[in-house]
């Protein structure tokens, strides 16, 4: 999991900007899903094609490519800040492919855990409380 400093750096040397936006943005619902318990469960909602398309609604092309170097990033688990806007095309596709298969996310959880949310799924959880949700009602518009 890269953080949002390794995410900039890699946008700063690939785009000539850190796209901090970008970034906190795919990355929001980490703080709702902690990683230590939820591993990479919070890339399900936005490091897709969905995710990319509300990047480039938002921040027009520079904000669809940070979006797609954030995701390509996370998918190859190493700095890309030394690769080219070339290469990560090149390995968009595979990322996007993943990063779209939610069955990639199926979170292995003790059964007392999903008792005590009544069942909900985590998409769910994610929603209830507006105020851990900095975007959602934009996408809803969207």
């Amino acid at each position: 999991m890269a953080f949002t400093t390794e995410h900039k750096k890699d946008c700063m040397s690939i785009l000539g900007t850190d796209c901090e936006n970008v970034h906190v943005f795919l990355d929001q619902y980490a703080e709702i899903f902690p990683i230590e318990v939820f591993s990479d469960y919070h890339r399900s909602f936005l490091h897709n094609t969905y995710g990319v398309t509300i990047c480039r609604s938002i921040w027009g092309p520079v904000g669809e490519k940070a979006a797609i170097i954030h995701v390509v990033r996370d998918f190859v688990m190493e700095p890309i800040h030394d690769k080219t806007m070339k290469w990560v095309m090149k390995n968009s596709k595979k990322a996007l492919v993943y990063f779209n298969n939610l069955e990639n996310f199926q979170i292995h959880m003790s059964p007392n855990v999903i008792n005590a949310w009544d069942n909900k799924s985590l998409c769910a959880i994610a929603f209830m409380d507006d105020g851990k949700d900095k975007h959602y009602r934009s996408m809803i518009e969207w």
